[in-house]
């Protein structure tokens, strides 16, 4: 069995550095590493939670899933028919640009008229 507890004391993280990490309370990784799961927000959080915890500690998540929860729970995680690694959403970076998307279309609507008003009002003057 997998102790996530163990492995991340082996690295040397704080139960502090993790919650931050991972963008949680230090008592909601208190009950993730106690495996209190209906004290946390439900089964799509215990899901997502346990797979970052898994690849910040270099473990492969579905080991993570499968080892940590218990059958009834691993259940209720299994309804959600969510593959985590191909629905990542992935950061748009600035005005959509960081992946090579076209950016927002609201951003470049908001660019193009801020530039106009700048050239109406440096060139209006004359």
């Amino acid at each position: 069995m997998i102790d996530l507890r163990h492995r991340r004391q082996k690295l040397g993280i704080s139960p502090q550095e993790m919650a931050q990490g991972l963008g949680l309370s230090v008592k909601q990784f208190e009950h993730l590493e106690r495996g209190e799961w209906d004290e946390l927000p439900g089964p799509a959080f215990v899901r997502s939670v346990l797979f970052a915890y898994g690849r910040r500690l270099g473990i492969d998540q579905r080991d993570v899933l499968e080892q940590m929860l218990p059958n009834d729970f691993r259940h209720r995680v299994a309804d959600l028919h969510a593959d985590v690694d191909d629905r990542r959403i992935r950061p748009k970076g600035l005005l959509g640009f960081a992946h090579g998307g076209s950016g927002s279309f609201l951003a470049w609507v908001f660019l193009i008229l801020a530039s106009l008003l700048v050239l109406v009002h440096y060139f209006g003057r004359h």
